[in-house]
């Protein structure tokens, strides 16, 4: 394993001289100062048959740079060195939060919907307050921001073979995030693959795990946590939460020291006895409640323009409201219900909408929005009948934290809200529409179909809300093909090389010629969730959406890549790649899930592949 030790001057003149052989007659690689740091694996296969005196080791000017590797004398070779994760500039962070759920969600990945910012902030708030980065979780390794572990570091490494990252990068708090975010990302999957496992799901429905489930898989385990969420559910409160955790921690000492690591949460009371799930749901809502809070007070500070929606009003208001509070009263009539011949006609008109089409009554609440919208003319979106596909309704994601803001309040009333199953829902989500008022602080009133196998209106808990998307206009841009292409080239790649340039250029157009796509550049630059600077919560559509010829230089360069482009004078990628993405993200699903899937070239901050399914 790979160490950090101190290079010293050890009483000699000379300072310290990294060699390509061990030997002092070969060319110098490099020349050390006293405290400059060095890397040695002394497991490595140079290091096992060193000769006496000599070691092999790597030289980084930071922990994360790339290393000039050679021979050094063994007298040079300084004291282990401690680390420390370095405080990190609280307006920097919030906004790389920000920057990571735009460039997730543009990524496709199965688990984007659980990326976003405000999350983030809230997790790294409640596990580090953003400013105490020492160990806080007794008998770990646990570091940073996130308090991430060497063992949580590694898989996160293994799974992003090509990004670059090696094992002191985890002192970085700007790296944290993208862990933070990997491991997220990967206990939504985990939690969607329980609920596949544990039989509850059902035709075109997906199990649709909550941001409070997300974050008590953080403090136990994805998969203890999808099971005390199911006893929670079930009616089975007041098991000890010991109990619920035995089958994933069978040895008692590991089960004892996970709950001493989290006492907040999984102890009660001065006797520090082990608390129910009862108590473990709601400890960890109210502390999770109160985090986004912060999440979004402190993007509100850092980062407006990302966390507020757009002040302007839709033309015509949400007509769907009031279609669908037509609908309530329909169903309030005493022969209707969904075994009654009204009911059943009704959900099957629902359903017309959708591409989905069952024999019989199905769980109906996406149906029902899709109905809603459809006849009010707003637009839907596909496998409307699943409650999960309307995670990327609309144009932008209302914050939770952020639900008494009046800014946030002016766009609430129909935006589409995605819950977490519950007693009166379906078993692995739900879809319905927010009102515009609170009934407290902790508590949303929805108006939805399916809710108790009816149309009605009612108060959930906030700590069931997935997602919030409003629809807010969105102003298209206009010009030819070659402007479209630059502005998506500025938006994507701007603080790149022009070679990275290029490649971006080169996706677009193998997408247009690709049946995957559509076949004009301006469609494949526009598609929704493809590329992030077009999405309507990215600042940057601001700022690329009017930018002309002579606008500034990097732009009048990025015009001249978009016509060689265009021209096909571009050739530094096969055909066959369709896809990339930022080394500040974690390895998307669809890399992960697509076994022909090849990294065909790293070029600045991107990697791009093909062979994606």
């Amino acid at each position: 394993m790979e160490q950090v030790y101190v290079v010293v001057a050890s009483g000699q003149k000379r300072r310290a001289r990294l060699y390509p052989e061990p030997s002092t007659d070969t060319a110098l690689v490099n020349v050390l100062s006293i405290d400059d740091l060095i890397y040695l694996d002394l497991s490595s296969d140079q290091n096992v048959s060193a000769p006496e005196g000599w070691r092999h080791v790597t030289y980084r000017a930071t922990p994360g740079a790339v290393g000039d590797t050679g021979w050094i004398g063994l007298g040079h070779v300084g004291p282990l060195k401690s680390f420390d994760v370095p405080p990190v500039d609280e307006d920097v962070f919030v906004k790389h939060c920000a920057r990571i759920e735009i460039q997730a969600h543009a990524s496709e990945t199965d688990g984007a919907p659980a990326i976003l910012a405000d999350y983030l902030i809230a997790l790294a708030w409640i596990e580090s307050e953003l400013m105490k980065f020492d160990n806080r979780l007794p008998g770990t390794s646990a570091i940073g921001p996130f308090q991430i572990t060497e063992e949580e570091w590694a898989d996160f490494v293994a799974a992003n073979p090509a990004a670059g990252y090696g094992p002191f990068q985890r002192f970085n708090p700007l790296s944290q995030v993208t862990a933070a975010q990997f491991l997220t990302q990967r206990d939504w999957e985990t939690l969607e693959a329980e609920g596949v496992t544990a039989g509850i799901a059902e035709p075109e429905q997906s199990f649709i795990p909550s941001f409070l489930l997300l974050f008590q898989a953080r403090l136990v385990g994805a998969k203890a946590a999808f099971a005390i969420d199911r006893i929670h559910v079930e009616g089975n409160a007041q098991t000890p939460v010991a109990d619920a955790l035995a089958p994933f921690y069978p040895e008692p000492g590991n089960r004892e020291a996970l709950i001493d690591r989290r006492p907040r949460f999984l102890r009660q009371g001065l006797a520090g006895h082990a608390t129910t799930v009862d108590e473990f749901v709601e400890k960890t809502a109210a502390v999770l409640n109160d985090a986004f809070q912060v999440g979004f007070s402190k993007l509100k500070q850092h980062f407006p323009e990302f966390a507020i929606p757009p002040a302007s009003a839709l033309a015509g208001g949400t007509p769907w409201v009031a279609l669908a509070q037509a609908e309530e009263t329909f169903w309030a009539q005493a022969d209707v219900s969904e075994t009654t011949p009204a009911g059943k006609a009704r959900v099957k008109d629902y359903f017309s909408t959708t591409t989905y089409r069952p024999p019989t009554v199905e769980p109906w609440c996406g149906a029902f929005v899709a109905w809603c919208l459809t006849q009010a003319g707003a637009p839907i979106v596909e496998q409307a009948a699943t409650a999960k596909s309307w995670k990327t309704w609309g144009s932008v994601e209302l914050r939770k934290g952020g639900l008494t803001d009046p800014k946030v309040q002016a766009v609430l009333e129909g935006a589409v809200v995605v819950l977490h199953p519950g007693k009166n829902t379906g078993t692995t989500g739900h879809a319905c529409f927010a009102l515009s008022r609170m009934e407290s602080s902790r508590k949303l009133t929805c108006i939805g179909g399916n809710q108790d196998d009816t149309v009605r209106t009612e108060p959930f808990d906030l700590s069931r809300v997935a997602s919030i998307r409003a629809l807010t206009p969105v102003d298209m841009p206009t010009g030819d093909e070659q402007l479209i292409l630059a502005r998506t080239i500025y938006g994507e790649a701007r603080s790149e090389s022009e070679m990275g340039r290029q490649a971006v250029a080169e996706v677009v157009l193998n997408r247009r010629a690709s049946p995957r796509y559509p076949d004009s550049i301006i469609e494949v630059c526009l598609q929704p969730f493809q590329f992030s600077c077009w999405n309507a919560n990215d600042p940057n559509r601001a700022k690329i959406i009017h930018l002309q010829p002579g606008a500034d230089d990097d732009f009048d360069e990025c015009l001249v890549v978009a016509g060689d482009a265009l021209a096909g004078k571009i050739d530094h990628l096969s055909d066959a790649v369709l896809h990339y993405h930022s080394t500040s993200i974690g390895s998307p699903s669809w890399v992960r899930k697509s076994p022909q899937a090849v990294m065909e070239r790293k070029i600045g901050r991107h990697l791009f592949y093909r062979g994606i399914a």
